[in-house]
């Protein structure tokens, strides 16, 4: 008698479920309805109008298969770019974040009002755009008149071409864009150290753990999905920086600031090169850009498994 009773039970509610699941219905499509709308019309139409046009002769219209991206793998600017976000990537994020870690572990020892109010500082440049922050940079770093260079010659040494000479243009590259987003790393990092339960920490010591051991044992895999999620963010954002670079050294010197997304850009505004090989560069940044995010959340999604 249980189990009819049992049986019957599961069977109404079953039928009930099904009953919401199917009322429920349209009111769920006209709400995602917008969202699909947009999407479909200012991401996937363009996006399979780009594979498409990738795959023609921009004179012509006729299909060339891979003719298009052969022409752009063997462009040497091309190339050169993506050696050289390999090179800002390594600097910039290792330094954004160990600085972003350790000024997050700071302000978590400090008194809250104070590390809100330093908190609110340190992510107003964030709320500033690449051209912004580069026209700031540009009057500091000017070879004439800048305020570095006048610091520089009031102590009696000779004014620096941050812009056009060695490393320098590289260094005027990647300060502005590590103040810009400084902020917002840091905050995220305090946000994720403040999930750490301090009892951790409290038994560690206990154990007689210092500091480095607290760290590495501790705080970095406890932080560990933040952790990828920041270095995407990081090595996608490298990806697809242009506007610091363009306004300050236009890819220059030698295109040693040359970005992917910079030389797109010129490479679309130059009526001498085929247009639909530009379009074939930009579908293989974005493929990239996607292969790392897949990845990123397999790990994440790994050590999430790990944990149940």
């Amino acid at each position: 008698m249980i189990e009819e009773y049992n049986a019957i039970k599961l069977k109404e509610e079953k039928k009930r479920s099904d009953r919401y699941k199917y009322r429920d219905a349209p009111s769920g499509w006209i709400l995602v309805a917008p969202a699909i709308l947009l999407l479909t019309t200012f991401a996937y139409i363009p996006l399979i109008m780009a594979l498409v046009r990738s795959l023609q002769d921009y004179n012509t219209g006729a299909f060339n298969n891979l003719a298009n991206f052969d022409y752009i793998f063997k462009t040497p600017d091309f190339l050169k770019s993506f050696s050289n976000v390999a090179f800002f990537t390594l600097i910039s994020v290792t330094v954004m974040m160990l600085a972003s870690f350790f000024f997050a572990s700071l302000l978590r020892k400090l008194n809250v009002k104070l590390a809100d109010a330093i908190k609110v500082l340190i992510y107003i440049p964030c709320l500033i755009s690449g051209i912004i922050a580069s026209i700031i940079f540009l009057f500091l770093i000017n070879f004439r008149g800048g305020l570095i260079n006048s610091l520089i010659h009031l102590a009696g040494g000779a004014p620096i071409a941050f812009t056009t000479q060695g490393y320098w243009p590289i260094v005027a590259i990647l300060v502005p864009t590590f103040w810009l987003g400084f902020g917002y790393n840091t905050i995220v990092m305090y946000a994720a150290l403040l999930n750490v339960p301090r009892t951790y920490y409290e038994a560690a010591e206990i154990d007689g753990a210092g500091f480095w051991t607290k760290t590495f044992r501790i705080t970095i895999p406890s932080i560990r999905n933040i952790i990828i999620l920041m270095l995407v963010n990081l090595i996608t954002g490298s990806l697809q920086m242009m506007d610091v670079p363009y306004m300050i050294t236009q890819g220059g010197p030698m295109n040693m600031t040359l970005t992917p997304s910079l030389y797109l850009f010129n490479s679309f505004r130059d009526s001498a090169r085929p247009q639909n090989a530009t379009i074939a560069g930009s579908l293989i940044v974005m493929s990239i850009i996607v292969t790392i995010n897949l990845v990123a959340f397999r790990l994440i999604r790994s050590k999430k498994s790990e944990e149940l």
